[in-house]
């Protein structure tokens, strides 16, 4: 057995199309590249290589049952350093899976964000399954800004366990996801201290619509436009004018990060429109346009005119 196998002509083969990670779970199919004493080393189609215990798939006698070459369906698993861990798909226990509680466990004392799908409402807040385990997430905590339940439900999302254990009444398992969306607004923050500031143009989009202006999602904060500054026309209602989920371009007119507020304006990336002309002022320029046009059909005379004139005024002198 040839235990080399180039790498590297490999993921350049595959750079362009690669994946870049995987959701626990997820079903594979792979391709056998290497059998090692220990690990199985897989064409997952990413750029970082797949390992699968040797172990999974040993017969009876504990002979390898595949080769190089071979497809295989692996289901992922973890991610250890810069490799992706798989178990073979069909294998009810494999030494790459953790027992439920081990990873929960880990998750929970590392403060490591783990998935979840949304089952379904229930009183106080959502059912939610992690790692397979039925868990707790308060209404509080689904959101920063919550929305309607049914925005939520059946979607999967990032969750923080904040409390993790058993009783006599069982497993007590409670996340949160907006302990995720915070800190992902902390990032976003520092990158916008950085990138934003008074004058600048940015992209955006509708976050919420409002009677006294819209709520601009700038990527993790947000911003707020003005009833004024919606439009050049008069705004009676925001609505009319601007929906949730438009993509819009606005100017920042003003920061302030000690209170977290960045104020917007959508109509100073407009074109101003032209102020109306009273009639007045159609009357004055009526009457202009006219002299102009008898100027220009008269030009001859009053260029003979002119000429006579000069000669007159010579004659007096």
């Amino acid at each position: 057995m040839n235990d080399s196998f180039d790498f590297g002509a490999l993921l350049d083969r595959q750079l362009a199309q690669y994946r870049k990670g995987f959701n626990q779970g997820d079903i594979v199919s792979a391709t056998v590249v290497h059998i090692g004493k220990e690990y199985v080393t897989l064409d997952v189609n990413a750029k970082s290589a797949g390992l699968m215990p040797v172990s999974d798939v040993f017969d009876e006698e504990e002979e390898v049952t595949i080769k190089i070459g071979d497809k295989i369906d692996v289901a992922f698993v973890a991610m250890r350093k810069d490799s992706f861990i798989f178990a073979k798909a069909d294998k009810a226990e494999s030494e790459a899976m953790p027992s439920v509680d081990a990873t929960l466990q880990y998750a929970f004392n590392h403060a490591v964000a783990i998935q979840g799908k949304v089952e379904k409402e229930i009183k106080g807040g959502f059912e939610v399954t992690v790692a397979g385990q039925r868990g707790f997430c308060p209404f509080s905590q689904i959101d920063i800004a919550r929305k309607p339940a049914e925005t939520y439900i059946g979607e999967t999302f990032q969750f923080q366990i904040t409390e993790y254990g058993a009783d006599d009444r069982g497993v007590n398992l409670i996340v949160s996801r907006r302990k995720i969306l915070e800190k992902e607004m902390e990032v976003a923050k520092e990158y916008l201290r950085d990138t934003i500031e008074e004058g600048k143009t940015i992209n955006g989009t509708i976050a919420n619509v409002t009677n006294f202006g819209a709520f601009v999602e700038l990527g993790g904060l947000q911003g707020l436009v003005p009833v004024r500054e919606i439009s050049w026309d008069k705004v009676t209602d925001p609505n009319l004018f601007v929906k949730t989920g438009d993509l819009v371009t606005v100017k920042v007119i003003a920061v302030d990060w000690e209170r977290d507020r960045i104020s917007l304006s959508i109509r100073q990336c407009q074109a101003k429109p032209l102020k109306p002309r009273t009639p007045e002022e159609l009357a004055r320029e009526a009457e202009a346009n006219d002299v102009r046009e008898w100027m220009e059909s008269n030009k001859t005379q009053n260029e003979n005119f002119s000429s006579l004139s000069s000669a007159f005024d010579n004659l007096k002198l």
